[in-house]
């Protein structure tokens, strides 16, 4: 049972690192579409805010994508799956959401849902993280 285990993660490793790799093409691809088309009415001087809203996801896809891979790591090596890096993911997946959400469009719900969510986040890792005395 224990050799299926191992198979598995590396055959979902293997999967993420290929999704890793299309990542990085797309990234590099929207980036440098970005800087090329110039949108002469914006303000900003390469990337405008349209454009970086969608550069900054697959972005944070990417940074997701690697955490995964090294808890997959972690729990073939010790058999364990490490709560920090649970968390981590959570928090990076949460900032990805912030940050390609329109808040002021929002209901008042969802930004409560949302604001729950990153507090819960951030307290599980600070207490995880925090040195015990």
């Amino acid at each position: 049972m224990n050799k299926i285990e191992v198979g598995v993660f590396y055959i979902l490793s293997a999967v993420i690192v290929l999704y890793i790799a299309i990542e990085l093409i797309e990234l590099i691809y929207q980036f440098g579409k970005a800087i090329i088309e110039h949108d002469e009415t914006s303000d900003r001087l390469l990337v405008t805010k349209a454009q970086t809203n969608k550069v900054l996801p697959v972005f944070f896809n990417i940074l997701i994508a690697i955490e995964l891979i090294d808890t997959f790591n972690v729990y073939i090596k010790e058999h364990h799956i490490k709560v920090q890096s649970i968390l981590l993911v959570g928090l990076i997946a949460i900032g990805r959401k912030l940050l390609i959400l329109d808040i002021g469009h929002a209901d008042g719900m969802s930004n409560i849902g949302l604001a729950a969510i990153i507090l819960s986040l951030s307290l599980g890792y600070y207490l995880v993280k925090k040195p015990a005395k």
